[in-house]
């Protein structure tokens, strides 16, 4: 009798299909484990304490408040008031930017993957899969070195002293600026200049303090732990400690890294000023499946619409150049 055949498992000898699909199981349990995919603090931060949900529209509007009204003044008796008309109030706009992720699955595939011979739904499996895809390309797209005329906002063009940002020039404009600082040794000289980033954004004549996120790289992040033993504090934000990493404190803000990080970067965040707006029908949303006519297959969508947008600039900003 000959012996039995046995697959050649791994990414280079087992698609899918065979996954999910029960030969013989053992102690394996009902998941797949995520053998690709790192925690994005960045993306779980903006969820968490900066998203909005919208409903339609042709583009996202910013109102804001540029200027102060000029007439105020000290008088008595009969003094003139100044009744002039003031301005000061203006629009900013962002579009919505729009990414998909597919997900098919072949007949074959999916007669193979059910009843006793599924050990994890092959459609479950690969709405997940794309479901993190998408995800990590978001966060990719927000820490990308210059702005893409099809993706969200990204952190570097929104916090800098130079962009044209939501249809607003912020180089004749410079109340649309961000902080910025050119930084250097951080033995040397990071903790001043982040002392003085927090208090700069903190003295915006704002309500509600200073950063509430300092968002970096994990080198940099080491940097601010090894200046701060022993008078370590992991503190906070327990949310984002569930997402998959410990909190730092500084001051009232959390640090934390993103592996998508700019290099040589910290982004001090004040969430009250950040919207992660998200349209109401496309916030991650799976479409239905379709088969075409010429084939034994059926396709869905991952639909994500959405920008990341802000109503004051100068209560962002960032520290950059930072190095040993």
């Amino acid at each position: 009798m000959a012996a039995d055949k046995l697959f050649t498992y791994g990414p280079d000898n087992t698609d899918s299909l065979l996954a999910t699909t029960k030969s013989v199981l053992l102690g394996m349990g009902d998941w797949m484990e995520d053998q690709i995919f790192t925690a994005i603090p960045m993306l779980n931060f903006l969820d968490q304490k900066a998203k909005k949900i919208k409903q339609g529209g042709a583009s996202i509007l910013i109102p804001m408040q540029f200027a102060k009204n000029d007439t105020v003044t000290w008088y008595s008796g009969y003094d003139i008031l100044d009744t002039t008309p003031q301005e000061g109030m203006t629009m900013a706009q962002e579009p919505w930017r729009n990414a998909a992720a597919s997900i098919s699955i072949s007949g074959e595939e999916e007669r193979a993957n059910s009843g006793e011979g599924q050990m994890y739904s092959l459609i479950k499996a690969k709405i997940n899969q794309g479901m993190m895809s998408m995800r990590d390309e978001v966060d990719q797209a927000l820490f990308a070195s210059s702005q893409n005329a099809k993706k969200i906002r990204c952190l570097p063009t929104l916090i800098d002293a130079t962009s044209t940002v939501a249809d607003i020039n912020s180089t004749s404009n410079s109340w649309w600026q961000a902080q910025t600082t050119t930084g250097g040794s951080f033995a040397g000289q990071g903790l001043a200049d982040w002392l003085d980033m927090y208090h700069t954004i903190q003295q915006q004549g704002v309500s509600g303090g200073g950063p509430d996120l300092i968002m970096t790289t994990q080198a940099i992040l080491e940097y601010y732990e090894r200046s701060q033993l022993p008078q370590m504090r992991y503190v906070g934000n327990q949310k984002m400690a569930d997402a998959s990493f410990e909190n730092l404190k500084y001051k009232g803000a959390t640090v934390a890294f993103d592996p998508n990080c700019t290099s040589g970067v910290a982004y001090f965040l004040r969430s009250a000023n950040l919207a992660f707006v998200v349209h109401s029908q496309a916030n991650f949303k799976v479409g239905d499946f379709k088969k075409p006519t010429n084939q034994d297959a059926k396709t869905a969508q991952i639909i994500f619409t959405g920008n990341l947008v802000t109503n004051n600039r100068r209560n962002l900003g960032q520290v950059n150049s930072i190095a040993a």
